[in-house]
């Protein structure tokens, strides 16, 4: 007993359980991670989708990321973000990730390096040139801001350069990585989902079909099952509807198994036109846009929204190419402004389009919101603020051309031509009798939580031909522009439904903002030595003053002993 009496005995003791009660919360916690963001704008915080998506993983996951070499500064700031939303990954992944960075220069051999350019466009990874200057020399180089992601013996790939490039360079680097984590998290997803979703295509009722399809079929089949289907009756077996450009009245019937369809918590989303107009129809004398009657608007008006029988003009336009002279025999084409294709730039503050780049669209309407209890209608993607209508039947000619774009005639601004309703819907057909064939007891008259998209053009996801070689171009590709990339069209039709269909709540991550917060060049300019001084002088000032007060204190402490 005189044993543990002893002070050295008590603090050997005090040791023992205090390295056994740390032994045992790190074995009881070694599944749990705790991480505290204590920036702003929780920029190193992630979705909670993200983060169950990550912890289920039942098998590693390899992502290979092409951005690397000598590359800018700008680029090396979206390279260092790359890292660390993967590094984020890896931790809540339990380690079953891993992730490399390759540089696509370091080949043997230009053909080498050549092949393996080509692999990576095969793949979907397009290369962006990057013009830089370096000691008054300027270079460009072609770099893949893109990643391959493997997964249980799939891969796929994703593109991490996505802000909008109206914002400028930079601004679109701080957009790409602020949708970081999304870009990632849901090519993942996609990878690891046993299921896939379905969603049905109506080409029916004079809707568009063949190659002009092809762009639409290639975005949506990554990550969704997109089925041609031309009878509605066939609608409940798929998750989502899309329907694009319809021409012709859909029957009593039809329109019932669409609504139903709604009212069961089936998502759609319609594209649809106002005034029916195909530029291929324009012939020397012009021709006339008409008034698209299909009988779905009666199913929007009740939801709560009219797409408006007009044609909107916009300064924010494409090009068009129109025989201007002949030099000789040959025609003389030249690319004129085309009021009608509008560049579509403006957009709301939601996950499906924030930091997406412009979308293109041809002869679109405006929108109107009417009355609907419970709805919420939230406007998407706006048209400049240089906008006209033309309400309909309108003669369109190429003698349109010719005009000159006078900015004081375009009086309209930011016209809503896409939105987004959501909440519990009422049927068009809850005071009336079904149609005939269909049973009275078997329908519902109000939804659940449910929500449709509409957009007032259908040329939104129809892709251009390429005349020469007859084959359709990829989704978003004018062949008419003179900009630095393509437009985001396919991505907007991806976002859409994976808001639709994600019941996880992933899309939700795109949502974050990243605030940069530049020094003001001006003030650092006047303040220059004061700022030098702080940094550089007083920090090895408060050392020698330190050092010099530790001296004296410790001779006086020491000559209390000598005394």
């Amino acid at each position: 007993m005189e044993f543990l009496k002893k002070k050295s005995t008590e603090y050997t003791l005090k040791f023992l359980i205090l390295l056994t009660l740390v032994v045992f919360v790190n074995l009881a916690m070694r599944h749990q991670i705790f991480r505290w963001d204590m920036t702003e704008e929780k920029r190193y915080s992630m979705n909670d989708a993200t983060i169950s998506m990550l912890q289920n993983l039942e098998e590693p996951v390899y992502v290979e990321v092409y951005l690397a070499g000598d590359i800018n500064a700008e680029f090396s700031r979206l390279q260092t973000a790359i890292k660390q939303t993967l590094e984020q990954f890896k931790t809540y992944a339990y380690g079953n990730l891993q992730y490399s960075f390759i540089n696509p220069d370091e080949a043997t051999s230009a053909n080498a390096r050549n092949e393996f350019y080509r692999y990576l466009v095969d793949k979907g990874i397009q290369p962006t040139t990057v013009f830089d200057s370096e000691e008054g020399r300027k270079s460009q180089k072609l770099i893949f801001p893109g990643a391959e992601i493997s997964y249980g013996g799939r891969s796929m790939s994703v593109i991490l350069l996505n802000g909008n490039n109206a914002a400028g360079a930079s601004q679109a680097i701080t957009q790409s990585i602020e949708n970081l984590e999304y870009e990632l998290a849901s090519t993942i997803k996609s990878l690891a989902s046993p299921d896939r979703k379905s969603v049905a295509l109506f080409q029916g009722k004079g809707s568009p079909t063949g190659d002009v399809l092809k762009g639409l079929n290639d975005a949506v089949s990554t990550k969704y099952d997109l089925i041609p289907v031309q009878n509605t009756e066939r609608l409940s077996n798929f998750d989502a509807v899309i329907f694009v450009k319809p021409t012709e009245d859909f029957n009593n019937s039809e329109l019932y198994d669409i609504d139903q369809f709604i009212m069961n918590g089936g998502k759609s989303l319609f594209f649809i036109d106002g005034l029916m107009m195909d530029v291929d129809s324009i012939k020397d004398y012009g021709a006339l846009a008409l008034p698209v009657e299909t009988g779905l608007d009666n199913l929007l008006y009740n939801y709560g929204v009219r797409v408006n029988k007009d044609v909107l003009q916009d300064v924010n336009s494409g090009n068009f190419p129109i025989v201007t002279g002949n030099l000789g025999k040959d025609p003389q084409i030249q690319l004129l402004p085309w009021p009608y294709y509008i560049i579509l730039n403006k957009y709301a503050n939601h996950p499906i389009v924030r930091n997406m780049n412009a979308v293109y669209g041809k002869f679109v309407s405006s929108i109107d919101t009417v009355t609907a209890n419970g709805i919420k209608k939230t406007p998407l993607i706006f048209t400049s603020d240089y906008t006209r209508k033309l309400n309909g039947p309108v003669h369109i000619s190429f003698e349109n051309l010719r005009e000159d774009i006078k900015p004081e005639n375009f009086n309209l601004q930011n016209v809503p031509v896409t939105y987004l309703l959501e909440g519990k819907f009422t049927s068009a057909y809850q005071n009336r009798l079904p149609p005939e064939g269909k049973v009275a007891a078997n329908r519902k008259n109000k939804s659940l939580e449910n929500s449709i998209i509409v957009a007032s053009d259908g040329d939104l996801l129809l892709s251009e031909i390429d005349r020469k070689r007859n084959q359709p171009f990829p989704l978003g590709v004018d062949p008419y522009a003179n900009h630095p990339s393509n437009f985001a069209n396919d991505q907007l039709i991806v976002n859409m439904l994976n808001y639709l269909l994600d019941e996880d709540g992933l899309i939700i991550s795109r949502n974050k903002e990243l605030k940069i917060r530049p020094l003001d060049k001006v003030k650092v300019a006047e303040d220059k030595v004061w700022l030098q001084l702080v940094n550089v002088a007083l920090p090895i000032l408060l050392i020698v003053l330190f050092g010099i007060l530790r001296f004296y204190w410790r001779k006086r402490k020491y000559a209390k002993f000598n005394g």
